[in-house]
């Protein structure tokens, strides 16, 4: 754990404007005494606490990070040691000792669910939840509108049109264009009124890849520098929280920035088409397309795939015919694991690592973080 883990978690409890008052209210109405209850990417717990004062018998706090330890540590001061099993995993990975009436997860990003929030849910909800259950949030509208972002875009896109020092630097703004930035957005920087792009019932959705679209008007004249994405979240009956530029007290979330590959005028009454394909929030494409008095004004097409300089070796390996083998490291790493039988102290596997893969990590550092690295894996 670090400051910066303290640092974010703080954020999170106290300047969220009324995110946390309002998960409150859904889980009092919908969790009642008795209930049992499954907190994905439970953090610092809050979420798993206030269950339990809305009367859970057991709630199954669920976080992979460290940040576990904090609710360990809150949990102890206030009370609810007794009625929460702590549980440092992915969700993804457990089997829980029963089904649950309620999962809860704030795992908000700045457009809509954290990648790989949406299987997270999926997943949970089909193998923990009880018939009859209930999830919180319940369903999530995913919004988008064009901006005008002169200062996002020379931070983020025309930095990489200079020299710095004599170095040109420009070959990297074709990644960075591809890339969606976390940014906040102001109501006045938007051009037309905030569009649905799709709204995903969490009950009932299946995939976790998506394609949606959605026009808007122009209601100013102004330069696009790309899309502003948002959301909005039903956490249970008329209960919302959202970061629409404008209405964002509800989180004070930033918003997700979809850059275009160069600024474009527009003018009131154009019509700008947008396409957004997702995967799991792990992998974006958007389609932006400008059109006034029915005729194409400018085109652009994104995806995250270009955002990123593979190699050939690694591309390879993702072909349906590649035919693994074990790197040296990865033989090393095979015949620790083979030590790992219960007979060995941290010590002794450190000694013989130490001989074993002068090698392959000449550095002790090496080999210890290698060491424990695999035990916190695999033992």
């Amino acid at each position: 754990m670090t400051n910066s883990d303290l640092e974010f978690h703080a954020f999170c409890l106290t300047n969220t404007g009324s995110r946390l008052d309002r998960f409150a209210t859904a889980i009092a109405g919908r969790v009642k005494p008795g209930d049992t209850v499954a907190d994905l990417g439970a953090g610092t717990g809050i979420l798993s606490f206030l269950a339990c004062r809305a009367g859970a018998r057991r709630v199954y706090a669920i976080e992979a990070g460290e940040s576990l330890e904090f609710a360990r540590v809150l949990a102890a001061r206030n009370g609810f040691l007794d009625r929460i099993e702590f549980i440092n995993n992915r969700s993804t990975s457990l089997v829980l000792p029963e089904r649950v009436n309620a999962i809860v997860g704030d795992i908000h990003d700045t457009f809509g669910l954290q990648a790989g929030g949406l299987t997270a849910m999926m997943d949970a909800r089909d193998r923990f939840l009880a018939p009859g259950g209930v999830l919180i949030p319940c369903s999530i509208r995913l919004m988008a509108a064009p901006v005008e972002a002169t200062e996002h875009y020379q931070k983020t896109i025309d930095v990489w049109s200079t020299h710095v020092h004599g170095v040109d630097v420009s070959p990297l703004r074709a990644l960075a264009v591809n890339q969606p930035t976390p940014a906040r957005m102001d109501r006045s920087q938007l051009l037309s009124e905030p569009a649905t792009l799709a709204t995903i019932d969490l009950m009932r959705v299946s995939e976790p890849h998506f394609g949606v679209t959605a026009s808007c008007e122009v209601t100013r004249d102004g330069t696009m520098h790309g899309i502003c994405g948002c959301f909005v979240t039903t956490l249970t009956d008329a209960i919302v929280m959202g970061n629409v530029p404008g209405e964002s007290g509800t989180t004070n979330f930033a918003h997700a920035y979809f850059p275009i590959e160069s600024p474009v005028a527009v003018r009131a009454a154009d019509r700008i088409a947008i396409r957004l394909d997702t995967h799991d929030g792990t992998a974006a494409r958007w389609q932006v397309e400008v059109t006034r008095d029915g005729r194409s004004v400018a085109r652009f097409d994104h995806s995250t795939l270009h955002a990123k300089a593979p190699s050939m070796h690694s591309l390879r390996k993702q072909a349906d015919d590649y035919r693994p083998t074990l790197t040296p490291l990865g033989a090393l790493e095979r015949d620790l694991l083979v030590r790992f039988d219960g007979t060995h102290s941290a010590v002794e596997l450190e000694s013989w690592l130490a001989i074993r893969s002068q090698s392959l990590l000449p550095s002790a550092r090496e080999a210890a973080a290698f060491l424990k690295q695999t035990i916190e894996r695999c033992g």
